[in-house]
């Protein structure tokens, strides 16, 4: 056991056995090792809290349920510190996200823009990227489209629509092995374009 623990289990004389100290430290000194939230508590309270908390579970203990003593009391320990990571992590979290106002000035200043204005001009960017990216793909379809033939594209027309291979063969007078020869022709064409996730 770590000295650390060792020193701390005195104080738990006459309340608990040496073997659930010695659970009890082992888990709290795995668990400060494993999460970095841990790490800057006192190994005494961790230890307090998981013996208390074992302390309560004790007496539920059913050896009809398979598991031994050990092993029970090594759950509840396990369970008490994963409550405690978790109470830890949502305290950090509570911290990270603090209310800041939008209207409050970004600067020193009253004059400096506020996060509001920054939002809505970020905001505009995004929205303007969106445009442009939306108007290159429109444009890279229309070339890859124009570089079919005409019966490419009247399948792309009709596929658009909600035709189905039957639908489509009936319409064209085609066969319906033509009329997948003819989509992965299609498809070769787009991928070459790197516009296969366009096709549907």
């Amino acid at each position: 056991m770590d000295s650390e623990c060792a020193e701390s289990s005195s104080g738990y004389a006459g309340l608990f056995e040496d073997w659930e100290i010695a659970i009890a430290g082992k888990l709290v000194n795995k668990y400060r090792d494993r999460w970095t939230c841990l790490e800057l508590e006192e190994i005494d309270d961790l230890m307090q809290e998981c013996l208390m908390a074992w302390w309560r579970a004790r007496d539920s203990y059913e050896p009809s349920r398979g598991a031994s003593r050990r092993t029970f009391m090594g759950r509840v320990v396990r369970n008490k510190l994963m409550d405690i990571v978790r109470a830890r992590d949502t305290d950090k979290r509570r911290v990270n996200y603090v209310a800041v106002s939008l209207d409050e000035p970004l600067g020193d200043d009253e004059s400096s823009a506020t996060l509001a204005e920054e939002l809505d001009e970020v905001a505009g960017a995004c929205d303007r990227r969106d445009a442009v990216s939306q108007i290159e793909l429109r444009l890279d379809l229309e070339r890859a489209t124009e570089n079919l033939t005409s019966r490419q594209r009247k399948i792309c027309r009709h596929l658009k629509d909600g035709y189905s291979i039957t639908e489509l063969a009936q319409l064209l007078a085609t066969p319906r092995g033509t009329i997948y020869d003819e989509m992965r022709r299609i498809r070769r064409s787009f991928a070459k374009r790197g516009l296969e996730d366009y096709l549907r």
